[in-house]
């Protein structure tokens, strides 16, 4: 028939803007399979292996120690698996390990149990070995190490359940090259002389926590009680999933829906340019739905091109995203990528099924009108016509004005498209400028001292050496981040002695660092709720203002305030502080923590994140040569005729490209404008779990600096866009063009 043979002149003609819109679809199917995919494929690779290796639900620590007998009577009243986990750190001193600290564990037997990978489990003289390790120095299994006195065959590779993300410290950073763990048999391990940590690990086989905790504090009293949802160790990879899976759900859409709408703007008015032949195919007998099924057409090539392209890609994209987060941030993990269905079925229909509906209602709209009217061409915009028409102003102005004003369809797609293309480079920039903040001007944390020495007891009264500091943790209903109260001594020097408002802090008061005021919502005045974590003992004090800290989710007050909200003597104390390093009894410490967080640190940390930030620049560029290529692919179509005319009255294409394609420089600003928010916004969302995440507060910044290289950028990206339509102005037959008689202008 013949209209179906003008369905394929009509894409032939129009080529470039179906590869555009292909490309563009693929692009979005590929962002919302291989993310969404991505974050599935993490959180249900670590929920395995932490629910098949048997990971903690906590850890804890008491003053007075559970023997066997007691734990087992604990296990058998409250249903729960309790096991007396112990560690010993080794710092190699000579060897091809040197400098190297190696935790050694004894095997587990109950919780926080070893994967057996590429051997088998440890016995006399021989030793597991996690693999990152062990790729860095490449041992082999079957080499032999040597951690000074101790030598040990790695009989296999392994993963502990508690240590998915490899921390020395729960304050420091993945090294790979100087810390690992190695797990012998019970022999082996006491046969090392060196200093013994020693804790409690506990799994809840139904929902008591708050009864076996209160039992637990009255009987032995909890020195410390560490949730596995604050263990970085394991709440790192357990959340990392869901942080991409929301990343995903809020970028994928995002660029999903812009993208779309676009296209689908885009195609709506190119089906309006054709009204006529909407005339022509009536007069000819076709009916309605046969044209707007030959319509329908032009929404098929790019939603089902598009759509099977980017499911395609996404394949491997996804496998790719999984090894980057699983081997860049956790210990080696058995795992098989996974995707999802319904992002599938999205990715492959929703495209496909938008671009047809569009074309279809619009088909159907423009019908509605006689086909007399419609080879006429009738019902255009004349409102310019009066425009500027007393002005004195250049023709070229007058046109530029017009040609804005009278098309104002037009003129919104266009401010469109440069919002959504300022809004993808501009995401990136102001991600980057979030982290620099933090990291050069926001790691200053509130705290002025270096070094806290937790006690195994509590002491009263005043150290012979450093300060005297009274800590307690406590939760926050739906909250997973710990809520540390410090009980300051008065005339402290290691603490802030003004808010942000520039209040002076008074002891007697109750203050909250920046970054607890933004993970529990709270503000100056308001009243926050919290529960002892031992007994769940609930609590509520008045915040009179914020301190600066984005590292760290404190609450400030006195140490008399602090020991009462615990229930203890308002003289005691369990941590001693230091500018300097202490010689304290080894066995009144239960444990040292360097308390500098530093620019490597977070490095390490946010690896991920400046990898999100390269891709969101790239796409971002990408994304905006083809998004304003499209647009101004539209107006060249949509003004064939007027170049036409132009070429005949004899201007030169310089002057046809300063009155056809130079008239929208006000539009790239106010898209520009747009965009800044919207990308303002997006990255606030996008920060909302990082102090869950990463221990860190980010919060979007955006600097003079990003908004002028963000400009110059959309604007090189439009300029590069109206270069490639230049050579589409001169290809342009005049006669053809003329005989199409579609005016808009």
């Amino acid at each position: 028939m013949t209209i179906n043979k003008r369905a394929g002149r009509s894409i032939k003609k129009n080529i470039a803007f179906y590869i555009i819109s292909i490309i563009l679809t693929m692009l979005t199917s590929m962002v919302i399979v291989a993310a969404v995919s991505t974050g599935h494929t993490l959180t249900k690779v670590v929920d395995d292996f932490v629910k098949d290796y048997k990971a903690e639900d906590a850890e804890f620590v008491t003053y007075q120690p559970l023997s066997d007998a007691d734990m087992e009577k604990l296990e058998q009243e409250y249903d729960v698996i309790l096991e007396h986990s112990r560690y010993k750190d080794v710092n190699v001193e000579s060897g091809d390990l040197k400098g190297a600290t190696i935790r050694v564990f004894p095997m587990p037997e109950k919780l926080n149990l070893c994967e057996v990978r590429d051997g088998h489990e440890p016995g006399d003289g021989e030793a597991l070995l996690t693999q990152d390790f062990a790729d860095v120095h490449d041992i082999k299994v079957g080499d032999t190490i040597s951690l000074g006195a101790y030598d040990y065959k790695v009989s296999a590779y392994t993963t502990k359940a508690d240590y998915i993300y490899m921390l020395d410290k729960l304050s420091g950073y993945i090294d790979s090259e100087k810390f690992a763990l190695v797990v012998v048999d019970r022999k082996e391990y006491d046969k090392i002389d060196a200093d013994e940590t020693s804790y409690y690990s506990i799994k809840y086989n139904k929902d008591n926590s708050k009864e076996v905790r209160e039992k637990l504090n009255e009987g032995y009293v909890i020195a410390s009680y560490m949730a596995a949802t604050t263990n970085t160790r394991i709440s790192m990879p357990v959340n990392e999933g869901d942080a991409v899976t929301n990343m995903a759900t809020m970028y994928a859409p995002v660029m999903f829906i812009i993208i779309i709408t676009l296209v689908v703007m885009v195609l709506g008015r190119n089906i309006r340019q054709e009204q006529y032949l909407l005339g022509t195919f009536l007069a000819l007998g076709f009916s309605k739905k046969q044209i707007i099924r030959h319509y329908m057409r032009y929404g098929v090539l790019p939603g089902v091109v598009g759509s099977v392209l980017g499911l395609i890609v996404s394949i491997p994209l996804t496998g790719v995203l999984c090894r980057f987060y699983i081997e860049y941030d956790f210990e080696k993990l058995t795992y098989t990528p996974t995707y999802d269905v319904s992002s599938i079925v999205v990715a492959l229909v929703v495209p496909t099924v938008l671009y047809c509906a569009a074309i279809a209602i619009q088909a159907a709209k423009l019908l509605k009108k006689s086909p007399v009217d419609l080879l006429r061409n009738t019902g255009k915009d004349t409102k310019t016509v009066g425009v500027m028409k007393k002005s004195r102003a250049k023709t070229q102005t007058k046109m530029r004005v017009r040609s804005v004003i009278g098309h104002p369809g037009r003129s919104i797609v266009t401010a469109f498209g440069v919002a959504v293309a300022a809004f993808c480079i501009l995401t990136g920039f102001i991600m980057k400028d979030s982290l620099d903040t933090l990291m050069h001007g926001g790691l200053t944390s509130s705290i002025k001292y270096e070094y806290l020495y937790r006690l195994n007891s509590l002491e009263e009264g005043t150290p012979e050496q450093g300060e005297a500091l009274f800590q307690n943790y406590y939760e926050v209903e739906g909250k997973t981040v710990q809520l540390l109260a410090q009980g300051i001594s008065k005339d402290s020097k290691y603490f802030p002695d003004k808010t942000d408002g520039g209040d002076a802090l008074d002891l007697d008061k109750y203050y909250l660092t920046s970054a607890a005021a933004q993970t529990y919502g709270i503000k100056t005045g308001d009243t926050l709720t919290f529960s002892n974590i031992a007994d769940l003992k609930e609590h509520k004090v008045t915040i009179s203002g914020i301190v600066t800290d984005n590292t760290h989710c404190y609450l400030y007050t006195g140490r008399e305030n602090a020991t009462a909200l615990a229930g203890v003597d308002s003289d005691a104390y369990n941590c001693i502080i230091s500018k300097d390093a202490l010689s304290l009894d080894k066995d009144r410490v239960a444990s040292e923590t360097t308390m500098t967080v530093t620019a490597d640190t977070m490095e390490n940390m946010m690896g991920p994140m400046h990898a999100i930030m390269v891709i969101f620049e790239i796409v971002g560029v990408v994304l905006g040569v083809f998004v304003l290529y499209l647009i101004i692919n539209m107006i060249v179509a949509e003004t064939a005729t007027n170049i036409s005319v132009m070429k005949v009255l004899g201007f030169s294409q310089k002057e046809i490209s300063n009155r056809v394609l130079n008239v929208n420089h006000i539009l790239v600003c106010i898209g520009y404008l747009i965009g800044i928010p919207a990308a303002y916004m997006f990255v606030k969302v996008g920060y909302s779990d990082t102090i869950e995440n990463y221990g860190m507060l980010l919060s979007p910044v955006l600097t003079a600096r990003t908004l002028v290289i963000g400009f110059v950028l959309t604007w090189v990206v439009y300029e590069i866009s109206l270069l490639l339509q230049k050579k589409k102005i001169s290809r342009i037959d005049m006669v053809e063009a003329l005989k199409e008689n579609n005016r808009n202008e």
